[in-house]
């Protein structure tokens, strides 16, 4: 097993390696017999039959990285950890040990490392106080820790921000500190599997353009409808979005902007998207995910893997591109298809365009500009392959199909996204920073058009982050889920 830090060439048919061919036989060659014949059991024996030679036999590293820095750059929750060590990590030395250890080893030695981790105190380091980048040397504060999960975030004036958590609250930032009470009366979004309480799916909130006079911040969030289906236990779900006012510390006059129809609630629990935003007509554009539900996303009929588009108050708008096809079963929301799951949205400040970031599937995270009446290929085309590895479709693009205008291979999971326009960083002008979930990082693109020219790394090893925004003074704020924090970054120094 391998948590390598290094990009690497990407081989066509199957999973990189530096070792080429020789790496994806790795796992054969070395294990003579196989791990079910050899029965082994215990956590300790799977990672020293399989894991020690690479990573070392107490954790501290040999042939490539070990355990004992906190750090999972490919994956810092159970279930990408795991996907990793059964499917591997494309474009890296990590081979695929599906095809030799078992579902329950791989679960075993899985947990043996995480215990083992706990058992002698290994922690994710805090993030660094500085980072340095070609233009700026960059203080980083930690505003905030111990939050549940933040994932979108706005500046109500000045000196407050309002922001999500995932778990199920709206919490504001008065003067760079956390008010400890969340807002009362927000809706309830869905319950956890197990049917308890707290919450689960607060994602992006987004201001009215005219807020300071109207007061409306919309909400988008997953929602558990009221009924369960024949047949079935669980109550399905789907991505909402309701608009509402702060008053005395509490949510007050809601209104649903958009809910899906009650048949597309779906009891999958995946790629829900969402990231809103509001065009320089006032018209909001928002994601929604393709729910797992690949073909969907090419479907017009469905909400699922689309970019919709309406009013502020929920209308449709007007000259939405599929509009005449209603009579035929089109969504009159939807105003570009085939993605997959976006989960970063911003406008140009030059030119008003709305730019998107989107999770591909094993590689292929897309940068895209929302067109009217795209199809953006998922899944009939994709620079990616499946989770498991395999090939999902032998088209990296198709006629009729936009293709991306930057995409990333590994997957680095990009989610929020942020154009500068700040006098604190005259230097980053219309440069895109990107947030990066898996690989724990800030990207900053330098853009010629439509064209990325350059790609600076100037947030590393920070936790999974979640979204970047521009505060009213021109600082930039972060959000990451490691720690649930929320920094604060500002230059020490001019160019």
């Amino acid at each position: 097993m391998n948590r390598s830090r290094d990009n690497l060439e990407i081989f066509p048919n199957r999973l990189a390696s530096v070792c080429g061919l020789f790496g994806l036989l790795l796992p054969t060659l070395w294990v003579t017999p196989n791990a079910s014949s050899q029965d082994l059991s215990k956590g300790s024996d799977i990672y020293a039959t399989y894991c020690a030679q690479c990573h070392g036999p107490n954790l501290e590293g040999g042939q490539f990285s070990g355990f004992l820095d906190g750090m999972w750059n490919h994956g810092t929750y159970y279930a990408l950890q795991r996907n990793n060590i059964e499917f591997g990590i494309i474009g890296t030395q990590m081979v695929a040990w599906g095809n030799v250890l078992s579902e329950i080893q791989i679960d075993t030695v899985l947990k043996f490392i995480l215990e083992k981790e706990k058992e002698m105190g290994v922690e994710p380091p805090p993030p660094r106080d500085r980072s340095e980048t070609e233009n700026y040397n960059l203080k980083v504060e930690v505003l905030a820790e111990g939050l549940k999960q933040p994932w979108g975030i706005e500046f109500l004036d000045e000196r407050t921000a309002l922001f999500s958590e995932f778990s199920g609250r709206l919490r504001l930032m008065i003067d760079r500190k956390v008010i400890p009470e969340p807002i009362t009366g927000t809706p309830s979004p869905a319950r956890q599997r197990s049917g308890q309480k707290p919450g689960f799916g607060f994602m992006d909130v987004a201001l009215h353009p005219q807020y300071a006079d109207n007061g409306w911040i919309y909400l988008c969030y997953i929602h558990e409808a009221s009924d369960i289906p024949p047949g079935k236990t669980e109550y399905p779900w789907s991505t909402r979005i309701v608009r509402g006012r702060i008053q005395n510390h509490a949510w007050i006059d809601q209104e649903v902007v958009y809910d899906p129809r009650p048949e597309d609630y779906t009891l999958i629990q995946d790629h829900f998207g969402s990231r809103m935003v509001f065009d320089d007509s006032g018209d909001l554009y928002f994601s929604i995910g393709d729910r797992g539900r690949k073909l969907d996303a090419q479907n017009l009929s469905r909400p699922e893997g689309k970019f919709h588009r309406i009013h502020d108050d929920g209308q449709p708008v007007g000259d939405n591109p599929y509009n005449s096809l209603e009579r035929y079963g089109a969504l009159p929301t939807v105003y570009a298809y085939g993605t997959r799951n976006a989960q970063g949205l911003a406008i140009h400040p030059e030119t008003g365009e709305v730019w998107s970031a989107e999770h591909g599937p094993m590689g292929g995270d897309e940068l895209n500009i929302v067109q009217a009446g795209a199809n953006y290929g998922w899944p009939l085309a994709t620079k990616g392959l499946d989770r498991d590895g395999t090939v999902l479709t032998p088209y990296k693009s198709l006629p009729g199909i936009v293709d991306p205008i930057h995409y990333w291979t590994p997957s680095p999971a990009v989610c929020g996204i942020e154009f500068i326009d700040s006098p604190l960083f005259p230097a980053w002008k219309s440069n895109l920073l990107v947030a990066a979930l898996k690989h724990q990082y800030i990207y900053r693109l330098v853009l010629d058009g439509h064209k990325v020219v350059k790609e600076e790394v100037i947030l590393r090893e920070s936790g999974r982050v979640r979204d970047i925004k521009t505060a009213p003074d021109g600082s930039i704020y972060v959000l990451t889920d490691r720690r649930g924090m929320i920094l604060h970054l500002t230059p020490e120094n001019n160019e």
